[in-house]
């Protein structure tokens, strides 16, 4: 099933993907990284995992039914679907990581990128996708699988802004690659991408005081570095830099001094007798 292609692609669109762009490393930087500076560590999704009941959680639940399914798009630790499975849906996990996969909690996983596999993880009552679009440079045909695999309701939750923009990411980019990062795109941008494609979502925008968490503040240094394409000999330089932001709370390390501003967007998709081919 085909969710869109790049002649579809209209203003706002493009110009997601052109901001989103913008945030790739520069080729010569990116050659002298000595572990893949995109990769995530498990720990601090587990933490988030274990927050309260939010907004999106909330959304989705009015519109799941007793028993019902929950499909989880990008599912890491399975932030945004183990509530719903504690409240007995039927969780299925989509993610590009195995090692999230085995820690999201959900009944079933599905391996691969979104929306390549959607025909493989189906439709559920209610689609769930958090912190994710950041992610997409092509938005539409993301969205669009999104909405046709959901009988009920999808809800949808990032950051307000980029989730690297950030003074300590500026600082450092600027100490050792002497360059600028990007300062978009935001939720506005996000919400503009779903207008253009026919979708008008409730917007909801709140704030959550803690975010990502280490257990130690080395882990949470080297997370930093590697995204910084450094050696671990560098790891003492980034602390130092790091200093005026580390926080530690609950024996937890995390970037402190400002509460992460989040939005929530969710839309019915007015249908549920929806399905995909061969479901």
């Amino acid at each position: 099933m085909s969710f869109g292609t790049e002649a579809s692609r209209g203003p706002a669109a493009e110009r997601w993907r052109v901001a989103l762009e913008a945030w790739g490393i520069p080729e010569d930087i990116l050659a002298q990284a000595p572990e893949n500076p995109w990769r995530l560590p498990v720990e601090p999704f587990l933490a988030v995992a274990d927050a309260p009941l939010s907004v999106s959680h909330r959304r989705a639940l009015e519109a799941l039914p007793a028993g019902g399914r929950v499909l989880d798009v990008g599912a890491g630790g399975g932030a945004m679907s183990r509530p719903l499975g504690a409240a007995g849906a039927q969780v299925v996990a989509v993610d590009t990581a195995a090692d999230m996969l085995e820690v999201s909690g959900a009944g079933t996983r599905v391996l691969g990128r979104w929306p390549e596999v959607a025909e493989q993880a189906g439709v559920a009552d209610v689609v769930v996708c958090g912190h994710v679009l950041y992610n997409c440079p092509d938005l539409v045909p993301f969205a669009r699988a999104l909405t046709a695999a959901a009988r009920r309701r999808v809800v949808v939750e990032i950051t307000d802004a980029h989730p690297r923009v950030s003074p300590e990411e500026q600082v450092l980019w600027r100490h050792f690659w002497q360059i600028e990062r990007p300062d978009g795109p935001g939720w506005e941008d996000a919400v503009a991408v779903l207008r253009e494609i026919g979708v008008e979502p409730a917007v909801e925008r709140w704030e959550r005081r803690r975010g990502f968490a280490f257990r130690s503040r080395d882990d949470l240094v080297a997370g930093f570095r590697r995204r910084l394409c450094l050696p671990a000999d560098r790891d003492p330089e980034v602390l130092d830099l790091l200093r005026p932001w580390l926080v530690q709370e609950d024996g937890r390390w995390l970037m402190g001094g400002r509460p992460r501003g989040l939005v929530t967007m969710s839309w019915d998709t007015g249908s549920q007798e929806r399905s995909l081919p061969g479901v």
